[in-house]
């Protein structure tokens, strides 16, 4: 997810990448906590003390990041890419979402899990108007197909053990960082948090700028990469220097 992170390293980043449980090796229990999450991140940068900390979270990650950062002081600056809303979004993002599997399914004429999300991440990458538009269908596939052997699909409780804390987390209050050291990137077709949820959300942590980039969905990481190249930009203005220290939260 965070591939294109590792080049920062030229720039002197330290990078480290949360895992999450059932991905890259890590055990599928216990399941995720968020809070917990963060506090395992705190403990690791208290090993750093003088550095600057620059943390990326990407969907549940964003929580982490929210979490992590209220223990931080100093040099900090986070950057939410389509991240998770409190409690999951709420019913709306659940009816949503169901809705759009729903759909996939009819699409895939299949019930099984891989058919139906390999329809379903269509959605993902470019919200609900890839289905109308047959040239970017066939730029979603082609970004499906050169990630097939890499694509997690929600099975072997996957789904429970990284939703059910986000499905209870909520955040009171504004921005755990100083002001301007916040950012949200989002796309404004993205299925699972709409664009008024999120911007819901910047406003509540006190006016959050938010860049919206047009035509895209959820996963943008990998539907629009140069995602990372404006996250470094927010990273280093006004910083006077690079050398900071990048933590990349999954979600």
């Amino acid at each position: 997810m965070f591939e294109a992170t590792q080049e920062w390293s030229a720039r002197g980043y330290g990078i480290v990448r949360y895992r999450f449980p059932g991905l890259d090796g890590r055990s599928l229990h216990p399941p995720l906590r968020i809070r917990d999450a963060a506090q395992e991140i705190v403990s690791l940068l208290a090993r750093y003390p003088e550095k600057p900390v620059r943390i990326l979270g990407f969907s549940t990650g964003g929580a982490i990041a929210l979490e992590t950062a209220r223990h931080l002081s100093g040099d900090v600056r986070v950057a939410l890419m389509s991240p998770a809303l409190p409690r999951a979004g709420g019913g709306e993002t659940a009816t949503r979402s169901a809705i759009d599997l729903i759909q996939s399914a009819w699409r895939a004429r299949s019930l099984r899990v891989e058919p139906v999300w390999l329809c379903y991440y269509e959605i993902l990458l470019f919200g609900r108007s890839v289905r109308e538009d047959p040239v970017l269908t066939a730029r979603a596939q082609a970004i499906i197909e050169a990630r097939r052997a890499r694509i997690v699909f929600p099975n072997r409780g996957k789904p429970r053990a990284h939703v059910r804390d986000l499905r209870r987390w909520m955040w009171k209050g504004r921005s755990p960082v100083a002001q301007g050291c916040l950012r949200i990137f989002t796309g404004d077709r993205d299925p699972v948090f709409s664009g008024a949820q999120t911007g819901q959300f910047a406003a509540q942590l006190g006016a959050v700028p938010l860049r919206r980039y047009p035509g895209q969905g959820h996963l943008l990481f990998l539907s629009y990469p140069q995602v990372f190249a404006d996250v470094l930009a927010f990273f280093e203005e006004e910083a006077g220097a690079t050398g900071g220290g990048i933590l990349g939260v999954s979600g």
